[in-house]
């Protein structure tokens, strides 16, 4: 199986590190590829570290296609990057999976009313046969009368319950109330 890593150096890294370990091969792509170290050497000697930011993204698309197509994917993209995102999805392997992570921001109605970012990606990956599409939106924890982001932990959970039995969409906390997010 081989793996895409992007954005999952951080909050990720123990989501990415449940990815590598199933994994022949994983390619992580960051702008610090070449200091990540999922600190195992048996999993680091499966990382194909790209130096990469996708800002620009015709250097980031190249570098990605070199390697696809790709049998798991994990993202955490900038909602702005829905060009890059589009790209992404068709490096995927038949019968591949796509982990998307995304903000709680994300589920919100664009400024004309259009459909959020959340949806717009449900929908044109449901036009993919033979990708299976999985979501994981980031809410919050309400915790007594104090509410809190959610832990690296609870996000890579969060994540790694959706490379195991993925469903359209699963959020991570809460997301409501809105006004009782964390300021």
């Amino acid at each position: 199986m081989t793996t895409l890593l992007i954005g999952a150096t951080g909050m990720l890294k123990a989501a990415a590190t449940h990815a590598v370990a199933r994994s022949k091969k994983a390619v992580l792509v960051s702008r610090g590829a070449e200091d990540f170290s999922l600190d195992s050497d048996t999993l680091d000697r499966k990382l194909v570290r790209v130096p990469r930011s996708y800002d620009d993204s015709a250097a980031f698309l190249d570098a990605v296609a070199s390697h696809a197509p790709y049998d798991l994917m994990l993202t955490w993209i900038r909602p702005p990057a829905e060009i890059l995102r589009a790209a992404l999805d068709g490096m995927t392997a038949p019968g591949g999976r796509l982990v998307e992570v995304m903000g709680s921001r994300s589920i919100l109605l664009g400024e004309a009313g259009e459909a959020s970012i959340a949806e717009r990606r449900a929908q044109a990956l449901a036009l993919q046969p033979g990708v299976v599409y999985a979501q994981v939106i980031l809410g919050f924890v309400i915790e007594g009368e104090v509410s809190r982001w959610l832990t690296h932990q609870e996000i890579s959970a969060a994540a790694i319950a959706q490379m195991e039995r993925p469903q359209a969409r699963l959020v991570a906390g809460v997301l409501e109330p809105w006004e009782k997010r964390p300021g």
